[in-house]
């Protein structure tokens, strides 16, 4: 499976080649364009691991219940994939024994070889304004990540083996709740208050923040989601009775 990322980074679409025999598994509704050759199969209550599950999954991380997969049978094929959202995409290359964290929304696609399961985060997380799951994703393989507007790659500790993040000289990092995308599993984090005590940090404008200690790769987006629907939010007409 080969991707390649075009348009980068603010209308990012994400080419994914497949090589007869092999699969792709996207997000609903992420697919733009396919070729006729590819074969598609909606996976449903049993797929995934079963119904359980794909049920959990569903409900507490906010990934859709329904996945489309993409499969070259006897010829090769490509299908395009896009989120929802402008902004940036980005390939991480799981590696075996290593587990990737996710917010749910950013997750995209991944072949089969990448198991997705939920991971609970603490009820600190609900104050946050986030979900209380992450999704993580182990196996080996190339897992499709989205970024509402660009995506940095951030190594805390020590390079990252593909070399591709900047390097932060620091063992920790504060982040705003609605700016991860990812991290691998070797980091420690935890939801927190930017200031001392609970009011203090509600008027500083930040509230809670993740803060990410140890070695490893963490991937940011550059815009909030929520924060830009508040603000769109705020801006249209009163809705007249």
């Amino acid at each position: 499976m080969q991707i390649d990322l075009l348009y980068k980074p603010s209308h990012t679409l994400a080419r994914v080649v497949l090589q007869p025999g092999e699969g792709v598994r996207a997000e609903s509704g992420a697919m733009v364009g396919m070729s006729p050759s590819l074969a598609l199969s909606t996976d449903g209550p049993m797929a995934g691991g079963g119904f359980f599950k794909k049920l959990k999954r569903a409900v507490l991380s906010g990934e859709t219940f329904f996945t489309n997969t993409f499969t070259a049978t006897r010829a090769p094929g490509e299908v395009l994939l896009a989120p929802p959202l402008c902004g940036d995409m980005c390939v991480h290359d799981v590696r075996p024994g290593e587990r990737l964290v996710i917010q749910g929304s950013n997750y995209v696609a991944s072949p089969d070889t990448i198991d997705v399961d939920t991971q609970f985060q603490g009820f600190r997380r609900f104050f946050s304004g986030q979900s209380l799951f992450f999704l993580t994703a182990a196996g080996r393989g190339q897992v499709l990540l989205n970024g509402f507007g660009a995506i940095e790659a951030l190594d805390i500790g020590e390079p990252y083996p593909d070399g591709r993040g900047r390097l932060i000289d620091t063992a920790e990092l504060v982040l705003d709740t609605g700016h991860l995308v990812a991290l691998t599993e070797g980091l420690d984090y935890e939801v927190t208050t930017v200031k001392s005590g609970l009011i203090a940090s509600y008027f500083s404008g930040e509230g809670f923040v993740l803060r990410v200690r140890g070695r490893g790769r963490v991937y940011v987006q550059t815009r909030n989601r929520e924060a830009f629907g508040r603000e769109v939010g705020s801006a249209l007409p009163a809705k007249q009775q």
